[in-house]
C-alpha cells in the first residue's frame, strides 16, 4: 500500500499538469516567433508599419498570453486544493473538509454543497458546478476571442494592404515614361502595400489563430477536467452525505464536535502558553521591583528628601499653634 507521503506527491504532480502543458506550448510560441523573426523579418517591419495594424495584432497576442498565463496559475492553484478535498473527502466526508474562505472555487463549491446539504435541499451537481465555474470559462473564451479578432485584424490589413498595392501601381503606371520619381515612389508604395497584406495575415493567422487558441483550449480543458474531478469526488466518496438522513445528520455532527475538539484542545494549549508568560511577566516585574527597592536605599537624593520629611513633621505642630494664636489676636 503506497504511502501517505508518495500520494501526495503524485497528487502535486498532476496538479502541475495544466502549468507545465501551458509553459510547453509557451516555449513553442516562442520558438515560432524566433523562426518568424529569423526567416521573415517580422519586427523589422513592425517596427516601420505605418498603417500600425501589426502593433495592434501584437499587443492583442500579449495580452492574450498574460491573461492566459495568470488563469493557468490559478487553475494550477485550484488543481492542489482539488486534490486535497478529494483526500478529506475520501476519509470523512463532505463534513471532514476544513474551509479556507473564499479564495478556491473548489472551497466555494463545496461549501455551496454543505449549505445545500444541511438545508435538506435538492442537490444538482452539475449545474452547481457549471455556476461555479462559469468564470474561468468566460476567460478562456476572452483569449479565444482575441485570437479570432487577430485573424480577422490580418485579413483587414490583407485588403487594407492589397489596396495600397493597388493605388501604388496605379501612380506607377501614371508615372511611366514622364516622371521617373514618381514611378519609384508609386512602385515602392506598392511593395509597402503587398508586406502589409503579406505580414498581417501571416501574424494574425500565426499569433492569433493557432498560437492564442491553443492557449484558450489549454485552460479550457483544465477547468473541465477540474469540475470532472469535484464531481467524481463527490459522487463516489460523499454521495450518502448529499442526501437527506439521519446517518448523514450523525457523520455531519460528528464531524462538528470532532472540529470543536480540535479547537477547545488548540485554546487550551493557548491558556497554557499564556499561564506561563504571565508567571514569567510576575517574576521579572517583581525582580524589577526589588532592584528599584535597592537602587532607591543607595540614593542619596532620597535620603536627603527624608530628612527633609522629618523636619517638617518635627516642626508642623508649633507652627500651627503660632497661626491658630496669631488668627485669634
Amino acid at each position: 500500500m503506497p504511502s501517505k507521503n508518495t500520494v501526495q506527491r503524485a497528487a502535486d504532480q498532476r496538479a502541475l499538469r495544466t502549468f507545465a502543458l501551458w509553459m510547453g506550448w509557451c516555449v513553442s510560441a516562442l520558438t515560432v516567433f524566433a523562426m518568424l523573426y529569423s526567416k521573415a523579418n517580422v519586427i523589422g517591419f513592425v517596427q516601420h508599419d505605418s498603417t500600425r495594424i501589426t502593433w495592434i495584432i501584437l499587443g492583442m497576442f500579449a495580452l492574450g498570453v498574460a491573461v492566459s498565463f495568470m488563469q493557468a496559475m490559478r487553475l494550477t492553484a485550484e488543481w492542489f486544493r482539488a486534490y486535497k478535498i478529494e483526500a478529506m473527502v475520501k476519509k470523512k466526508g463532505i463534513a471532514g473538509v476544513t474551509m479556507r474562505g473564499g479564495r478556491h472555487i473548489v472551497d466555494r463549491f463545496t461549501d455551496a454543497l454543505r449549505t445545500i446539504a444541511e438545508r435538506n435541499g435538492r442537490i444538482d451537481i452539475e449545474s452547481l458546478i457549471d455556476v461555479e465555474f462559469s468564470a474561468q470559462h468566460r476567460t478562456s473564451q476572452f483569449v479565444g476571442l482575441l485570437g479570432n479578432l487577430m485573424i480577422t485584424l490580418g485579413l483587414i490589413g490583407t485588403v487594407l494592404g492589397m489596396t495600397i498595392t493597388m493605388n501604388g501601381l496605379h501612380g506607377a503606371l501614371g508615372a511611366l515614361g514622364i516622371n521617373q520619381d514618381l514611378l519609384v515612389d508609386g512602385l515602392r508604395t506598392a511593395m509597402n502595400g503587398m508586406g502589409v497584406a503579406f505580414y498581417t495575415t501571416l501574424m494574425g493567422s500565426v499569433l492569433g489563430g493557432v498560437l492564442l487558441r491553443v492557449f484558450s483550449w489549454i485552460t479550457d480543458a483544465s477547468v473541465n477536467g477540474l469540475q470532472d474531478l469535484m464531481i467524481r469526488t463527490y459522487l463516489v466518496y460523499a454521495s450518502a452525505d448529499l442526501e437527506p438522513s439521519d446517518d448523514r445528520d450523525l457523520r455531519a455532527l460528528d464531524a462538528t464536535v470532532g472540529q470543536l475538539s480540535q479547537r477547545m484542545e488548540l485554546l487550551h494549549l493557548a491558556l497554557q502558553a499564556s499561564r506561563k508568560e504571565m508567571i514569567s511577566l510576575r517574576e521579572e516585574a517583581g525582580l524589577m521591583h526589588h532592584e528599584l527597592n535597592a537602587l532607591a536605599e543607595d540614593d542619596p537624593i532620597r535620603h536627603l528628601a527624608a530628612g527633609h520629611a522629618r523636619y517638617a513633621l518635627s516642626v508642623r505642630p508649633g507652627f500651627l499653634n503660632r497661626v491658630f494664636a496669631r488668627f485669634r489676636d
